[in-house]
């Protein structure tokens, strides 16, 4: 299989999020918590800012400020901005 079928495969079953999808994403208010160790959080996308797979941080030239496809209002009342690769189907 060519990286280019498996890549097209991986997409395939990735899964679809729209406005109104219920997700988990990490998330965590302590500054001191490696993020790779955040809790899920689970919320639900309220908006969509960036239409397709347009997003790519290395455009920007930074790694603060940039732009992230998805609003999601978490449970918890708080609001946070997340790519697909971010998120998991609840």
């Amino acid at each position: 299989m060519s990286a280019k079928e498996k890549a097209a495969k991986e997409k395939a079953a990735a899964p679809t999020f729209t406005l109104g999808s219920r997700v988990k994403t990490p998330y965590s208010v302590d500054p001191e918590l490696d993020p790779k160790k955040w809790p899920l959080e689970a919320g639900q996308i309220v908006e969509e800012f960036v239409v397709g797979d347009d997003v790519d941080d290395s455009e920007y030239g930074r790694d603060w400020a940039v732009m992230r496809r998805w609003g999601v209002a978490l449970d918890t009342g708080t609001l946070v901005f997340r790519n697909d690769e971010d998120l998991e189907p609840e």
